[in-house]
């Protein structure tokens, strides 16, 4: 009789385990038959808006002369700023210098505010560069490797070029071949408002003599057979010698950064990232605009 009851007890025992198995099976079964599945990546529509906006100014233009000074430490080359220094004094010191040669449709004072805009991105490692990316892009979209679109968008709001309404991530990984996001280019730089002309030769070969580019002209760079990416930026200066230069991403030694770099100079086709974007001895770098390039220019007022 214990014998049949300890029998009993145990087959009690083990009839409830498997009861409990199969019902938590079944409720983690039916949990996740309504669970949203993971995805590596989202469509645009889907992504996050930027969960911190603090970098970005409001759409409302005006010059503030102080901001030559912080710069949120990425001040400018010394000799324009002394312990003397005026907020007035810097401004005028870069233009007479020839630093900014004010050129293009831009006002003088627009083409100021976008140059000290463009100095507050400046990012001299990966994780600073992954860091602020994350500001303008959203939350797990700052790689600096593939931020070049939301982040020149950025710098033109912050610059108050384009207005704060406009998402930057909608500019991540953007393409113009694509319809949809044609329409987002036409939508952003309006035909009324923006001149769009689309070069088709190679960065290292364009006449730049002939047709330069100006402060606060966005561009599309094309990859091209030979190339390995694509590439967008806003002009942020040209100097008095005609050279043109932009705060952007791009691939270093030690990493992708964010910085000021000098895109070309007119009188030495050796010089500059175009000319060694499109160059073999440093393709390991990155390789683009092999197909040219696409322009939109403000008109001008």
């Amino acid at each position: 009789m214990r014998a049949d009851i300890k029998f009993l007890g145990l087959g009690l025992v083990l009839g409830f385990t498997v009861a409990a198995l199969f019902l938590g099976g079944l409720f983690f079964y039916t949990l996740n038959s309504f669970a949203v599945p993971v995805r590596k990546s989202l469509p645009i529509s889907q992504t996050p808006k930027p969960h911190n906006t603090s970098v970005l100014a409001t759409s409302t233009f005006t010059l503030t002369p102080t901001l030559f000074i912080p710069l949120s430490g990425t001040p400018l080359p010394t000799r324009f700023v002394t312990s003397t220094s005026t907020p007035e004094n810097i401004v005028a010191n870069l233009l007479n210098s020839g630093y900014i040669l004010p050129t293009g449709p831009l006002t003088n004072d627009q083409q100021l505010q976008l140059y000290a805009s463009s100095l507050k991105f400046r990012r001299s490692t990966t994780k600073e560069a992954r860091i602020l990316g994350e500001t303008f892009n959203g939350r797990g979209y700052g790689a600096p490797s593939d931020i070049c679109g939301p982040l020149t968008i950025a710098i033109l709001q912050d610059a108050g070029l384009l207005d704060i309404s406009i998402n930057p991530h909608d500019f991540w990984l953007l393409n113009p071949d694509i319809p949809e996001n044609r329409k987002l280019l036409n939508s952003v730089f309006p035909p009324e408002r923006y001149d769009n002309q689309r070069f088709k030769v190679k960065l290292n070969r364009f006449n730049w003599k002939k047709d330069p580019l100006k402060p606060g002209d966005f561009i599309y760079i094309y990859a091209g057979t030979g190339g390995n990416f694509e590439h967008m930026l806003v002009v942020n200066r040209v100097d008095s010698q005609g050279r043109t230069f932009a705060v952007t991403n791009y691939n270093t030694r030690e990493g992708f950064i964010i910085d000021e770099v000098l895109l070309f100079d007119p009188d030495d086709t050796h010089v500059g990232i175009f000319s060694q974007w499109t160059s073999k001895q440093f393709d390991i770098l990155g390789s683009t605009g092999f197909d040219g390039f696409e322009l939109w220019r403000l008109h001008e007022q």
